[in-house]
């Protein structure tokens, strides 16, 4: 702060003391070798209620049963002897339980000092981390590694090269060893881009290839790791347009699947199966071009790029506003935009929103996760050497009967299933429930296609701390709270979002060189 604090008391001069030593002890090297994700106050939170600095309230604490302290509390336990004086501070400073279970406020003074010390926190365990787990392993590709996904709990990986193969690893413990399980040809020529589908699907692996196939692969974990035949091909679809794939993402709704798809000239394809439990067969949902030029030029350099947003809700204000629970939202990089898509109770996409701003093509884009913030937040990585963040707010029913902004000017347009747009009849089961909604909306776009809404975007900040070379990469933090980055300078910048409001810089990890 700008200015002197006032005089405090000597009993506030022994808060601030003790709050130093709780800082100095969170930024020690020694304390951070024992904090893991699964020790960070933020996993405790859940079971927690507020308790006050007082000395009788303190007792009371230290009287909970060791299960209910919190993980802090016991990652500072175990580094050394001094431990309980720091443990009993930290349970007054964090959230913990009474043993009465009675609540209180903490103390404005200690949060906000927690607050102001939270980012260098953050930048002393990050810098850390790359010391001690970012090493490199042979991943005995015999070309260039084009793409790599890891499952939905983090435990599998899997790489995709231009030599034409894919490589599934597995976690083998706690030091991040990786060990191969298979490799196997899975195209005749390189595969730009892989992922894994959701955790209730079984084991199955999506990839693309220059060739033009879209290919997805299950597991048969009665074969022999190593043997070439543990992954087994279940599908395989082909461009309509005859240019390769360049993109695909999955979206997976419990035991519920679909499977988006984008082709060098900006044609997008959604699939659903034909038989929700195997995903051998698939028919369209929905097809469209999404290019302004329709194929683009082959003299100019093309970006597209499909992200479903992966929760199992939008957000509340949406659903509110009409939008059916199990809508499908699809973000979708073309050129130097970004198209939101979303589905309506008929499972027809209709466009939202257009994020605009970037100069340059958009090499990548993220969707994060947190419906419960009450709006998406979105990000593009551009080639232009800018990381463009996005908000996207639902308008609200008041609203919705006034014309629309331009950022949402082509939210009344669907994308139809054929290349052509054009205007979907309401149904007459659609028209009952978007009768039966509570939403108050009745515009007339929600009556004659039930489960459309209006939404606005907003761009929020805009960050070149990578400098004037291309941004390759996005993403955000399961919650959405943190943002990871990485470009031209071969750095991977993390970001946070500041109590203003804007994304700030919070740690920079350079790479490891070789001599």
């Amino acid at each position: 702060m700008d200015n002197d604090p006032p005089a405090q008391s000597p009993a506030v001069d022994d808060i601030q003391e003790k709050l130093d030593a709780v800082t100095q002890r969170l930024a020690a090297p020694q304390f951070l070798q024992h904090l893991t994700p699964s020790r960070l106050p933020s996993a405790a939170v859940s079971e927690s209620s507020t308790v006050g600095p007082t000395r009788d309230q303190a007792d009371k604490a230290r009287a909970v049963p060791s299960g209910a302290r919190s993980h802090l509390s016991l990652a500072v336990a175990a580094h050394g002897e001094d431990a309980p004086e720091y443990a009993d501070l930290i349970s007054l400073l964090i959230q913990e339980p009474c043993a009465d279970g009675s609540a209180s406020t903490i103390d404005p003074r200690i949060v906000a000092h927690l607050e102001a010390n939270l980012l260098a926190a953050h930048r002393v365990y990050a810098e850390m981390a790359a010391e001690r787990n970012f090493e490199p392993f042979p991943l005995s590709h015999e070309d260039l590694v084009l793409a790599i996904d890891f499952n939905y709990f983090g435990l599998r990986m899997v790489t995709a090269s231009s030599d034409h193969r894919l490589k599934v690893w597995d976690k083998k413990d706690a030091a991040d060893s990786w060990a191969l399980v298979e490799s196997w040809k899975a195209h005749d020529a390189e595969i730009v881009d892989v992922k894994w589908n959701g955790p209730f699907m079984g084991e199955v692996v999506g990839s693309i290839g220059e060739d033009g196939r879209c290919k997805l692969w299950q597991e048969d974990v009665t074969e022999v790791p190593l043997s070439g035949n543990r992954f087994k091909l279940i599908a395989n679809l082909g461009s309509e347009t005859n240019a390769p794939f360049m993109s695909l993402d999955f979206k997976s709704i419990m035991q519920e699947t679909w499977l988006a798809l984008i082709t060098r000239d900006g044609h997008l394809t959604v699939y659903e199966p034909q038989d929700q439990s195997s995903l051998s067969e698939w028919t369209i949902l929905t097809k469209l071009w999404v290019s302004e030029h329709n194929p683009p030029s082959r003299q100019v350099e093309v970006g597209f790029k499909v992200v479903f947003h992966k929760e199992k809700l939008p957000s509340w204000p949406a659903i509110q506003a009409g939008l059916d629970r199990k809508s499908l939202s699809l973000a979708v990089a073309a050129m130097n935009e970004v198209l939101v898509f979303r589905t309506d109770k008929t499972k027809h996409f209709f466009m939202v929103a257009k994020l605009e701003g970037a100069s340059q093509i958009i090499r990548d884009l993220a969707w994060a996760g947190g419906s419960m913030r009450g709006y998406d937040l979105l990000a593009t990585a551009s080639k232009d050497g800018a990381i463009r963040i996005y908000e996207l707010s639902t308008v609200s029913s008041t609203e919705s009967t006034r014309p629309a902004s331009s950022s949402a000017s082509a939210d009344a347009q669907p994308a139809s299933p054929q290349p052509a747009p054009r205007k979907n009849a309401p149904s007459g089961i659609g028209a009952g429930l978007a009768g039966a909604s509570k939403s108050p909306d009745t515009s007339l776009d929600n009556e004659k296609n039930p489960g459309r809404i209006r939404q606005t975007v907003k761009m929020t900040d805009e960050l070149t701390s990578h400098g004037h070379g291309a941004v390759w990469r996005v993403a955000f933090s399961p919650m959405g709270d943190l943002l990871v980055t990485t470009g031209d300078d071969a750095a991977i910048r993390s970001w946070k979002k500041a109590a203003n409001g804007y994304w700030v810089e919070y740690a920079e990890i350079e790479p490891a060189r070789e001599n």
